[in-house]
């Protein structure tokens, strides 16, 4: 009877390891093409040195961050049409406060003088008919003349920057926010009545303040102090 031959296991780990190609592994290792293994990654190596000596081909690219001429075009175009948008409003909004500052001081004015007229016993100026007011009207509501000779502060303007919306230092008139100066009528009869030239209406009060809107006479705004 014959004995079976002895198991040897180097002659089965020699087999196998003919039948599987050797590997050699290591950071930067020449690899057979048909097979690769994982990236290994060795200390103080950086990831792309790794990357580049793995052999997988890759490259990192460098994204840019400028803008396409397309993009900057298109960003221009937005802007000029909120800037479209928008100026209307902003222009609306300038007007209405322009008025709103030629109503205050329109009224203001006009109660000045009707504080002088009580103080006084008389209108700022002299006449014997309804008419517009004297020129150094100003000069009179705020400091000593023959006519305020106590120097009563009854009007406190503010000082303009050239010829608009306030008190000129160059010839002493008072412009509303457009440029214009506002005109003052007052009832030297005194009737208590007054026609407003600018508006061809009759009104009842001793004195009438307007100012023109900067534009046609039915845009006028008049003081309303009685």
């Amino acid at each position: 009877m014959t004995s079976p031959a002895p198991h040897h296991p180097s002659h089965a780990i020699g087999h196998s390891a003919a039948a599987t190609p050797s590997l050699r592994f290591g950071c930067r290792g020449n690899l057979s093409p048909a097979i690769r293994p994982p990236v290994q990654v060795c200390p103080g190596a950086s990831s792309t040195s790794q990357l580049r000596s793995s052999g997988s081909g890759f490259s990192p690219t460098r994204h840019g961050s400028a803008f396409t001429l397309i993009e900057l075009l298109v960003v221009i175009a937005i802007i000029a049409i909120l800037a479209g948008l928008a100026f209307p409003a902003v222009q609306g909004a300038m007007g209405s406060a322009k008025k709103a500052q030629a109503r205050n001081d329109v009224n203001q004015l006009a109660a000045a003088v009707k504080a002088f007229q009580l103080e006084h016993g008389r209108l700022p100026g002299s006449g014997t008919n309804d008419g517009k007011a004297p020129d150094n009207l100003i000069a009179i509501l705020t400091s000593s003349n023959s006519q305020n000779p106590r120097g009563i502060v009854f009007f406190e303007p503010k000082i303009a920057k050239g010829k608009k919306n306030g008190l000129s230092t160059d010839d002493g008139k008072y412009y509303d926010p457009w440029g214009k100066e506002y005109s003052v009528l007052l009832d030297y009869n005194y009737d208590n009545k007054i026609k407003n030239t600018n508006s061809n209406q009759t009104n009842f009060t001793t004195v009438i303040v307007t100012s023109t809107g900067g534009s046609t006479n039915t845009n006028s705004i008049i003081s309303n102090v009685k």
